[in-house]
Order: structure tokens, then sequence, then C-alpha cells
């Protein structure tokens, strides 16, 4: 079965269990966390079902068809064609190499929302970072200069987390972050102050000198307040009280 033959043969199994008074309430739910989506109605158990029923076929299919078929479910909007193209990709991770991330690149043009991508950092991007360091930095490195704004949250928060904790990226976060300090974004400039916050964990010092140098250059304090949230009280209040220099 040729892709685009998949991919309409499950977007009518959603059409068909399709529940609008549901989506209508899924959509506010989702909208009320800042994430705007489309929706058909349909939960977790019965999206599951329907990949279920198709994972035989998926599994036939070789690694390029999949990603094919996972960007057409990301591009959709729709929150569980989304969740269909999730479970392809996890289903895929393991086969994922370098030579694949255009196809990667690809879907990140279609992020739509800062659950998408966080979602798509520490399910995908995370795990292929440990196992492709530089050819990973180097897709992030693409993203961060991109005018996409979800594509350049994700190049700083695939450093949160464990990966942040580490302490092994301190040199690279500090550089994608730095390009982006002047974002006017919102959450970009939250994304920043996450990534910040948790590789502070790993490597205290260079981040938190760093921290302070962006509130000596007044750098917006959604960044830096998010950053220091891991302080105790008397240090963070230390940081709080640096005012920006004058010129």
């Amino acid at each position: 079965m040729k892709t685009e033959e998949l991919y309409q043969k499950i977007v009518k199994q959603f059409r068909r269990r399709e529940n609008r008074e549901a989506a209508a309430k899924k959509v506010a739910k989702f909208e009320y966390f800042g994430i705007p989506i489309r929706s058909y109605g349909l939960g977790e158990v019965e999206g599951n079902e329907i990949f279920e029923s198709h994972h035989e076929s998926l599994a036939k299919f070789s690694l390029k068809e999949r990603l094919e078929l996972a960007k057409k479910l990301y591009a959709s909007g729709y929150s569980e064609e989304v969740g269909f193209a999730d479970a392809v990709l996890l289903l895929s991770l393991d086969e994922i190499t370098p030579a694949y991330y255009g196809f990667l690149d690809e879907i990140g043009e279609h992020l739509k929302n800062w659950g998408e991508t966080d979602w798509f950092c520490s399910s995908i991007l995370q795990p292929l970072i440990k196992k492709y360091i530089e050819e990973t930095l180097k897709l992030l490195r693409k993203w961060n200069k991109s005018n996409q704004i979800w594509k350049q949250r994700a190049s700083v928060v695939t450093f949160t987390r464990k990966i942040g904790e580490s302490g092994k990226f301190t040199s690279e976060v500090l550089e994608l972050c730095e390009n982006l300090i002047q974002s006017k974004e919102d959450y970009v400039r939250k994304g920043i102050g996450w990534a910040l916050k948790d590789n502070m964990r790993g490597s205290k010092k260079k981040i938190l000198a760093y921290v302070k140098s962006l509130r000596e250059r007044g750098i917006t304090s959604v960044i830096t307040l998010y950053a220091i949230r891991d302080l105790e009280e008397e240090e963070r209040k230390q940081v709080i009280n640096i005012k920006p220099k004058k010129n």
C-alpha cells in the first residue's frame, strides 16, 4: 500500500469516528493552555486503536515511507493525526540516522505549538543527539536560525531535562541561547529560560554567570527569571537585584 493510500485510509477512520461536540471541548481545553489545535474529538484510546489497526502495514513500510506518512499527518494540524504521526516516529526511532534528517527538518516546518514541539524534542531529538552528536547539533543550529518560532524553540528545548543536567552541552547551549535572546516570541523566550535552568544543574558556574550577564545587558526577565527558578531564595535575590549597566 502506498503512503498516500494509507494516509487517506487513516483519515477516513478518524472522520468516521468524529465527535464534533467532543472536538469543540478538546479544542477549548487545549487553547486554555495556549495550544491551538484542530480535532476530531477522539480520545487517546480511540487513537491507539486506529494506530494498532495499521501496525502490521506500517511494519512493512520502508523508513522513508513511514517518515513521509508522518510528515503528511503532522501537516494536517489535527491533534489525532499528529498523535498517530508521533507513534509512527517512535516506531521508527531506532532506524533514523542522519541520512534521514531531511525528513525531520521538513516535519519541523509543521510543528504548530509548544506541546508538539516539546514532545518532538524529548522523544525524538534528545535520543538522537545521544547517538549522533555532531549531526544533530548541525540540525539544531540550522533550526536556531530559522524564521519558524517552533524550530527556534526546539533548538534550545532539546537541551532540557537529563540532556541539560548532564552538563555535556554547556558551550552549545550558551551559543544557541545567545542567538535568540532578542526574540520577541514568548514561547522562544521561555524555551531559552527552561534550557538555561536545566543546564544550570549540570554546569552551574558557567550558566549562572551567563544569566547574570543577561541581567546586566537588560535582556528580558522572561528568560532570566525562568532560568533561576531552581536557585535558593538568597541566591535568586542576588540575581534579581542585578540592574542593567548604563552605556
